[in-house]
């Protein structure tokens, strides 16, 4: 398991870092002056004192009497930094959306001020200071005859937090830190050490939302005022907070970044370094991802350990309980039992952490070892005991393990039983992800649970419920967005709220929307600066949408079960096995199963494609008039409806459309009317699309049901005009450029004029939408193919919007002859025919007309 990344034991250590001190008083998110009457307010950051004396404060000068403020950014204002009344000349760096000034002070310094003119008027903020070895505040405030020492409280109370959280006794770290208020006008270090400390509670409660939260707080502040050890730290943290949602890459890029920093040769920093890199690398291949044994970076922990004077047992203990997982997944059972006897002798009366992993590594080995009647003893004491501390990931690994040993015993029913306490475990922790910090990247490392509980119901016989269990476990995030049911359900001062957070996150992507119109105006530096504003509050617009969507409440009180077939339609549906895949065909009478192996380069041979994944389901098919793709991790990016089947494409056989797989009741209730919104060209770089919508718009006015058209070209069709008139449209053609950007693809969008764009955020937040949507642009249909769970792209948005079907392409395509394929589609639609059956008929005889056509990149989504 990983150490705390930051421990006080390592805050303390030595002269690197200044006395932490925090007094009672009104949280905020920067200190700032107070501004009188109207005055603009100022932020202001310092960081730097040895001590922060209250009442005052006054900063209490380090030896060093280095002093860095961190300014936030006033527009148009002229900023001024004086020390006892006379200007101070100094560089400033743009960092975030200010200004870091590193300051020297003078002997005798009493005062630093900040004053900015602006146009609003005049804005400051000072700082009284005081002498290393004075006790009493100097400048403007009387003597401190009363004044607290707030050090050695902060440093007791965080002491005493640390050592909770080892023991989990979690509700005393939540009511200590819930009464702990910071003023104003605290220290930097204070409060990015207060946020540090929260975020550790939040992650082992395993609320990952406020988890994130707190350590972006603590290193955006580490950051502004140039705490370089802190800021190491906290990296360290969120890697590894990163690696518990399953965000493996990033995890281990921020490990390599800091593996090369030349920050301490502190042997003790360094054994803890290589002992969190290696935990990373663990719970990674605990998930099933491919990493680097890291059986040699624990040894160099240990062997740092030897010579670092200040290591502990528990620390020498965590590294060996580690090493003994690394050899254990590696099935060396011998290395890992002598390595936990070690520990043991270490540690006669290990901490909670240790006894919750001690427990699962004994039951996992008594398990291989042929004892699952002591496997499942262990397991249980190991589910009892996270049970009671509120560990969630320990509650799921013991149900996980419960369930092997339970079938290893023969004892399957017992195992369904506890797979299925496991799946709304699961469900319970993806819940506290934030949508777009890796909810689908934190279920696709835990899908072991899922895997084997299909596993364990196909070998009972049950193949409809394993098909039911897979679907489930697939389209699992989609789920929890759906959000039709739960709207209607909403008292009415939810709603209100819901709707007031919609709105607050409408009005302000549109005020970014509107800020990047200027962006070639300005110079160079001012450009970084405003474009690093921006993502911070882009950042902070997101979390009204996860705001929102928690205001639904639990997806699961409203759920029903996911939709069957249509009359004629098989669903095919592929989902991964503790060894192996298995597909299921599906026609709502029977469902029939065929284990298969993905052999490495299988996905680039569609005949062996065809022969494991079509075939076994021949006779299905044959008789299908409809086929709905559920396809699941690596699986998702094979373009189905083309691979051979009886001497020709499986898309010759039957109309193919690709499936969310979630219940939406709104879909249905739909009525769509004869409104097009066609838009063209909104970057004014596609001239061959203004011809494209002016042909397709033609062909919807003179069909057999004529549509009511509006057409929107390059400046008209803004991100404003276009969400404007979405809701009124029945039918929503767009021609232009996608992009699949962000983690997750959450900054995937339709990029439209005036540097605008349509993002997934914006689509979900909308009340209506097109009932139909045609993507004529490039990766307009991708999603995240990294995890075996099904994640968001901008077709999902638009279905869970409550669109019907919508067409788009996966992939980046050059084929000039897409605006006529179009053309040829709209002619076949009509209006009247099954969208499905209109796009495989265009498709098919586009590829009969034209071979060299990318007729197959386009997919039609279905809900």
């Amino acid at each position: 398991m990983n150490l705390y990344p930051g421990a006080l034991d390592r805050f303390r250590r030595g002269s690197r870092l200044a006395v932490l001190l925090v007094a009672f008083g009104l949280a905020g998110p920067h200190s700032s002056s107070q501004p009188t009457h109207s005055s603009p307010a100022l932020e202001v950051e310092y960081a730097g004192c040895k001590a922060v004396l209250e009442p005052g404060p006054v900063c209490v000068l380090a030896s060093k009497r280095e002093l860095r403020l961190w300014i936030g950014t006033v527009p148009d204002a002229q900023i001024e930094i004086q020390v006892d009344g006379r200007r101070i000349d100094v560089p400033g760096e743009d960092v975030q959306d200010g200004q870091t000034f590193s300051l020297l002070m003078p002997a005798g310094a009493k005062r630093v001020d900040v004053i900015a003119d602006t146009p609003e008027g005049q804005a400051s903020w000072f700082l009284p200071l005081a002498e290393p070895e004075s006790i009493e505040a100097q400048g403007n405030v009387a003597p401190q005859r009363t004044s607290r020492d707030m050090q050695g409280e902060i440093q007791q109370k965080m002491l005493q937090a640390h050592h909770d959280i080892v023991n989990r006794n979690l509700a005393a770290v939540r009511d200590s830190l819930a009464g702990l208020r910071i003023p104003l006008k605290a220290s930097a270090e204070s409060r990015c050490l207060v946020a540090y400390y929260r975020n550790l509670l939040a992650e082992r409660e395993g609320d990952y939302r406020t988890a994130m939260a707190e350590i972006q707080t603590a290193l955006g502040i580490a950051e502004r005022v140039k705490l370089d050890f802190q800021l190491w730290i906290f990296k360290e943290q969120l890697a590894l907070l990163l690696r518990g949602l399953g965000r493996s890459r990033e995890s281990a890029e921020i490990f390599d970044q800091l593996a090369r920093m030349p920050h301490s040769s502190d042997s003790c920093e360094e054994a803890q370094l290589f002992n969190n890199q290696a935990w990373s690398r663990l719970l990674g291949r605990e998930a099933g991802e491919s990493f680097e044994d890291p059986t040699s970076l624990l040894e160099k922990a240990l062997a740092a350990y030897e010579v670092c004077a200040e290591a502990n047992p528990e620390q020498k203990v965590n590294t060996l309980i580690n090493l003994a997982l690394a050899h254990l997944q590696r099935g060396r059972l011998a290395q890992a039992k002598n390595l936990l006897a070690r520990a043991h002798e270490l540690e006669p009366h290990p901490t909670l952490p240790h006894t919750l992993w001690w427990l699962d590594l004994e039951a996992r080995i008594a398990l291989q070892e042929g004892q699952p009647a002591e496997a499942l003893h262990r397991f249980a004491k190991l589910e009892e005991l996270a049970s009671a501390t509120s560990s969630s990931d320990s509650r799921l690994r013991a149900a996980f393990g419960q369930a092997r040993t339970q079938e290893a015993l023969g004892d399957r029913n017992a195992a369904l039983e506890t797979l299925a306490r496991a799946e709304v475990l699961l469900d319970d922790q993806s819940l506290q992800i934030p949508l777009y910090e890796g909810r689908e990247t934190f279920m696709g490392t835990r899908q072991a649970v899922v895997n084997l509980h299909v596993e364990l119901l196909l070998r009972s016989g049950l193949p409809a419920e394993a098909l039911a269990v897979a679907r489930h476990g697939r389209s699992r995030l989609l789920w929890q967005l759906e959000r039709s049911d739960r709207l209607a359900n909403l008292t009415p001062q939810q709603r209100a709220q819901w709707e007031r957070l919609l709105a607050n996150y409408q009005d302000r992507r549109a005020a970014l929307e509107e800020r990047a119109k200027d962006d070639w105006k300005l110079p160079e530096d001012q450009l970084h600066r405003e474009q690093a504003a921006r993502r911070l509050e882009a950042n902070s617009v997101k979390k009204l949408l996860d705001e929102a969507f928690e205001i639904l409440g639990d997806p699961r009180e409203r759920q029903g079960e996911a939709p069957p077939p249509r009359p004629g339609e098989l669903i095919l549906a592929y989902h991964p096995l503790p060894q192996g895949w298995v597909g299921f065909a599906a026609d709502g009478e029977t469902v029939r199963v065929h284990r298969f192996e993905l052999a490495p380069g299988i996905l680039s041979r569609p005949d062996e494609l065809a022969r494991s994944l079509l075939l076994p389901f021949l006779k299905s098919i044959k008789t299908a008039s409809r086929i709905r793709i559920l396809p699941s991790g690596p699986l998702q990016a094979v373009e189905f409806h083309t691979l051979p089947f009886e001497g020709d494409v499986l898309l010759a056989s039957a109309p193919v459309v690709y499936g969310l797989d979630v219940p939406s009741s709104m879909v249905a209730a739909q009525s769509p009317g004869r409104r097009a919104l066609l838009v063209a060209d909104p970057r004014n770089d596609l001239p061959g699309t203004l011809k494209e919508a002016q042909t397709i718009r033609q062909v919807l006015e003179s069909g057999s049901q004529p549509w009511i058209t509006e057409e929107l070209q390059g400046a008209q069709a803004s991100a404003k005009a276009v969400q404007g008139r979405l809701p009124v449209a029945d039918l929503l053609h767009y021609a232009g450029h996608g992009t699949f950007s962000g983690f997750g693809g959450w900054e995937s969008g339709l990029l439209l004029a005036e540097e605008s764009q349509l993002t997934l955020g914006d689509l979900l937040t909308l009340d209506r939408v097109p009932a139909w949507v045609v993507l004529s642009a490039c990766e307009t249909g991708r999603s995240s193919t990294d995890v075996s769970v099904e994640s968001l792209g901008l077709p999902h948005a638009f279905l869970l919007a409550g669109s019907r079907g919508v067409i788009a392409s996966t992939r980046r395509a050059d084929d000039r002859t897409v605006p006529e394929f179009f053309i040829d589609f709209y002619r076949r639609w009509d209006g009247q025919s099954d969208l499905a059956v209109a796009l495989q008929r265009a498709q098919l005889a586009w590829r009969q007309r034209n071979p060299e056509a990318d007729w197959a990149s386009f997919r039609l989504f279905e809900p």
